[in-house]
């Protein structure tokens, strides 16, 4: 029994020592997006710039008129040119040119 007790009473603390708080986690996802808006911009410049100046996002006649439409001719191009990027840099480069320049509702 007392075994059982020390196993129980370890557990307890040390979920309680373990567990989150919301700063922290607001704190945490706050420093993703930063780094995904910088992995967003540095993706776009390194690759999207090769072939498209920003005029093309601030364009009348814009072929993405939703936020949908504008990631998937962000993987239309990852697909065509093999780029390489995974889903979330190519999520994070859609929401970088977003911010920048289109400015969809999600």
């Amino acid at each position: 029994m007392k075994v059982s007790a020390l196993i129980t009473a370890l557990i307890l603390s040390s979920t309680t020592a373990f567990a989150g708080d919301a700063d922290n986690g607001l704190e945490l996802y706050q420093e993703v997006e930063i780094e995904r808006t910088i992995s967003g911009e540095h993706y776009t410049e390194a690759n999207c710039e090769t072939c498209h100046s920003a005029e093309i996002y601030q364009r009348e006649d814009r072929k993405a008129t939703t936020y949908a439409k504008l990631e998937s001719r962000v993987e239309g191009c990852n697909t065509n040119l093999d780029v390489g990027w995974f889903p979330e840099d190519v999520s994070d480069v859609a929401a970088y040119l977003n911010r920048e320049y289109y400015k969809f509702e999600k």
